[in-house]
């Protein structure tokens, strides 16, 4: 019963802390913030996060260095963000920062800089088992935040997988603060403007993940028969443009006009699944058309043979869909110990898909009412699922910070 699972579930007090500070700059509301929680917490800090709006991030040097003297915090990450997520807020269109300190018992945090050198294809493996130092297999889990503007696709997560031995990952890429400028990466008082940086969880505890989709399918799905590097040409041997269309036209008007600049590609995750639904693919934007040709440009790598279905994104599907999977993970942890969480959301979701303010860690806090959340809005969310680290699009990527069994 999930309902009997939800009441099994235990977050423990004391154990992880968040507050979002506003514009202007405070140093001193900080510093007695940071100063506060080093006593509230039920032991020293284990690690930070540290997450910036456009106004603040030119701060963040000078904010790690407080919280990181004042907390007595030994490694802090973090990245710059379109959005931040606090407690039981989701701060969208405001300039600031938000910072979470996190007692772990019986667990120590490794960080690292992954330059981007680190990401080119030759010996991509070896790169960064180099980075991620020795003993990889005493690392449960891992957060990762990356530079879009530097690495741009997923090409590398198989490599990420392999060097970390499938160790859980989550987390996504980071948002530039302001138009015209990189985004930025945070770790133990340096700011990094390319590759990434990750921090990895040893000892007793480890990360659970948690994955939502927030589009779903429409049509029927098709098995790509023309296709060359990122670019579709053909899917059941018609161009790709023409079935879309045929799509689209076989839709009612009110789906029609849920659709008009809202469609999307879907890759199947599971070849092997006989039908599939929302959740089961990899969505990614229509990059590019060529009316000419009919044929269509995604940010990802294809091949012939590989299915995919169109879709749509959806709040009704969104929500539905975030509510499901929380309830499951609430189940699956069921007598676990929950210290704390960090939420990536897709720059799609919030306001601009559901319409209302804090719609996620509504419906998180009505799963795990006393979890402190922290988060970010980012460009592309990372998460592990049947041991493969992928980039989702328009997705809820949620880890949970539980005591391993």
């Amino acid at each position: 019963c999930l309902c009997r699972a939800h009441s099994l579930m235990s977050v423990l007090p004391g154990h992880s802390v968040v507050k979002y500070f506003t514009l202007p700059f405070n140093e001193v509301e900080i510093e007695d913030w940071a100063k506060t929680q080093r006593e509230a917490l039920a032991g020293p800090v284990t690690f930070g996060q540290l997450f910036t709006t456009a106004g603040c991030s030119h701060r963040s040097k000078e904010i790690m260095e407080i919280v990181q003297i004042y907390a007595h915090v030994p490694t802090l990450i973090g990245c710059s963000a379109s959005g931040l997520i606090a407690g039981h807020q989701e701060i969208e269109n405001e300039a600031g920062c938000c910072i979470a300190l996190y007692h772990l018992p019986g667990t120590q945090a490794r960080a690292i800089h992954l330059p981007l050198d680190t990401f080119e294809p030759t010996d991509r493996v070896t790169k960064i088992r180099a980075a991620i130092g020795p003993h990889p297999e005493n690392v449960n889990a891992w957060t990762l935040f990356a530079s879009s503007e530097s690495i741009g696709n997923e090409a590398w997560l198989p490599d990420w997988d392999h060097a970390t031995e499938h160790r859980t990952t989550i987390g996504g890429f980071a948002c530039a603060a302001t138009d015209g400028h990189e985004s930025e990466l945070y770790l133990n008082g340096a700011v990094y403007t390319d590759g990434a940086v990750a921090l990895g969880l040893e000892g007793a505890v480890t990360i659970e993940p948690l994955i939502s989709q927030g589009c779903r399918p429409v049509g029927s799905p098709w098995t790509i028969t023309q296709a060359q590097d990122n670019i579709i040409h053909q899917i059941g041997n018609r161009p790709i443009l023409e079935v879309l269309r045929d799509t689209l036209e076989g839709m009612s008007q009110q789906e029609q006009q849920k659709a008009s600049g809202n469609v999307f590609i879907g890759l199947v995750l599971d070849e092997y699944k006989a039908s599939f639904s929302a959740g089961d693919f990899l969505v990614r934007n229509l990059a590019a058309i060529d009316p000419k040709t009919g044929a269509v440009a995604i940010a990802t790598p294809l091949r012939i043979g590989q299915n995919l279905q169109f879709q749509i994104r959806d709040a009704s599907t969104a929500s539905s869909d975030f509510e499901l999977h929380l309830k499951l993970k609430a189940a699956e942890l069921a007598d676990r110990t929950i210290y704390g969480s960090c939420l990536c959301d897709c720059i799609g979701r919030g306001t601009s898909l559901y319409g209302v303010p804090d719609h996620d860690v509504s419906m998180i806090h009505e799963i795990y009412p006393d979890l402190p959340i922290i988060g970010l809005f980012c460009n592309g969310e990372f998460a592990t699922s049947q041991n493969r680290t992928l980039l989702h699009g328009y997705a809820a990527s949620l880890g949970l910070f539980v005591k391993r069994t």
